[in-house]
């Protein structure tokens, strides 16, 4: 595989994990809601974690394969560069004085360490499960 393509799928997939975050926090910030189903928020904080899990799985098994450069690569570009990037962009879309992204950005920081060691450990998964890339 050329080192182009290389970044490509490592940067694709990197953003992709930084979407299914934005996501998965607002998905968890509709649930976080006193009428709604507050009392179930941590299945729902560990069930889309899991599911996150699963999809960092197959997609490094499938997309990135066995390259322990490509999965810190992603990881690092992830944490640093796109993470920050979309939830400042999503931010300036609400607002700092709504607080639908007060809970947002508390939901940001308290399951944040779970999201992340859930999504190393699928990777770390899906390069040990994956496929050599013989491009």
């Amino acid at each position: 595989m050329n080192w182009v393509t290389f970044l490509i799928r490592t940067q694709v997939m990197a953003i992709t994990l930084a979407v299914l975050r934005i996501i998965y926090l607002n998905v968890l910030a509709f649930f976080d809601q006193p009428e709604r189903a507050l009392q179930y928020i941590n299945w729902y904080v560990y069930g889309l974690a899991i599911l996150v899990g699963i999809l960092a799985f197959f997609l490094t098994r499938y997309f990135i394969g066995r390259s322990w450069l490509a999965v810190l690569l992603v990881l690092f570009s992830y944490l640093i560069i796109y993470q920050p990037i979309l939830l400042s962009m999503q931010e300036a879309l609400l607002g700092n004085t709504t607080g639908y992204y007060g809970i947002i950005n508390f939901l940001a920081i308290s399951t944040g360490l779970i999201y992340l060691v859930i999504t190393a450990f699928g990777m770390v998964l899906g390069f040990w499960f994956g496929t050599v890339n013989r491009d």
